[in-house]
C-alpha cells in the first residue's frame, strides 16, 4: 500500500477523508447513545404529556420508533457520506457535490433529532471543506483529465 505522499494525494484530501469518516462514526455513536438512554426520554415525554388520550405505553412506543428510525437514517447517511468521501479520495471530483448534499441533510437531521450529533456532523463538514481547498481541487482536476 502506498502512502499518500507517494501517490501524490494532497494532505487536504487525506485529512478531509478521515474527518468525514470520523464525523460519520461519531454521528452513529451519538444516535446509539441516545437510543441507550431512551428511558429518560420516555419519562420526560410521559411527564410532559397534556393529552389525556395518550397513554404511557403509546408514548413509549412512539419514542422507541422515533429513536430507531433516527438511528437507521443516521447509519444510512453516514454510510453514504463515507462512500462519497472515498470516491473523492480516489479522484472523482463530482462526488464532492453528492457528499455535500449528504452531509447537509445529515446536519439538518441531527439538528431535529439528536443535538449530540450536531458537533459530529460539523466535523464531517470540516472534512468536506478540505475537499474544496485549492490543493484538492487542482489534484482532482488533474486526476479527472487523466481518465
Amino acid at each position: 500500500m502506498k502512502s499518500p505522499k507517494e501517490s501524490g494525494t494532497p494532505a487536504t484530501i487525506t485529512a478531509g477523508y478521515w474527518l468525514v469518516v470520523t464525523g460519520s462514526v461519531l454521528c452513529v455513536l451519538a444516535a446509539v447513545y441516545v437510543l441507550l438512554g431512551k428511558q429518560q426520554l420516555i419519562d420526560a415525554a410521559v411527564q410532559g404529556n397534556k393529552d389525556q388520550k395518550a397513554t404511557p405505553d403509546m408514548i413509549a412506543n412512539t419514542v422507541n420508533v422515533v429513536l430507531i428510525v433516527s438511528l437507521v437514517v443516521t447509519v444510512v447517511l453516514a454510510a453514504l457520506a463515507v462512500w462519497f468521501a472515498g470516491k473523492v479520495r480516489n479522484g472523482l471530483k463530482k462526488s464532492r457535490t453528492g457528499l455535500m448534499i449528504t452531509l447537509l441533510i445529515g446536519l439538518f437531521f441531527q439538528m431535529i433529532t439528536n443535538t449530540l450529533g450536531v458537533v459530529a456532523a460539523l466535523i464531517a463538514i470540516a472534512g468536506l471543506v478540505l475537499f474544496y481547498f485549492r490543493q484538492s481541487t487542482d489534484h482532482l482536476t488533474e486526476r479527472e483529465q487523466l481518465t
